[in-house]
């Protein structure tokens, strides 16, 4: 379809609103398709640094719901500005809210209020045991 990109679906990848999902063997398995002009102006981003996944649990409830498809900004891999993002830890994915505080801290926050935010140092984004994935752009459900 001209003037429309398909973003890759990673249906088998779950970024947990609660405590963790596995990463394993990511491969896209489907593709949604957004109007590119709506891609590039609206969240200024390139489709090729886009990627969809599901959430599951409900920490994050009621911004997001578990089975709601999230839209990933993998760029955004350092939290400069408060937002959702995924975070990698020790293999498994969390979708949390993400505040920087002063002396180098995040916290990392659940909607949920059910859920007791906890904090990290930015120190300690290595890469391996802890990664920020990208910021959430988007997220669409079924209503």
């Amino acid at each position: 379809m001209d003037g429309y990109v398909a973003i890759a679906l990673y249906n088998d990848v779950r970024a947990a609103a609660g405590h963790g999902s596995v990463v394993e063997g990511e491969a896209p398995d489907d593709a949604l398709m957004f109007k590119e002009e709506w891609v590039r102006q609206e969240l200024g981003a390139r489709p090729a640094d886009l990627c969809l996944i599901r959430v599951s649990g409900d920490s994050m409830e009621p911004t997001l719901r578990a089975g709601d498809v999230i839209l990933i900004d993998i760029r955004a891999s350092s939290p400069d500005r408060e937002g959702i993002y995924i975070i990698r830890m020790d293999g498994m994915l969390l979708v949390k809210r993400i505040q920087a505080l002063p002396g180098g801290n995040l916290q990392v926050t659940s909607d949920n209020p059910a859920f007791t935010p906890w904090q990290i140092k930015r120190a300690d984004i290595d890469g391996v045991s802890v990664a920020v994935v990208g910021r959430v752009v988007w997220s669409g459900r079924r209503l």
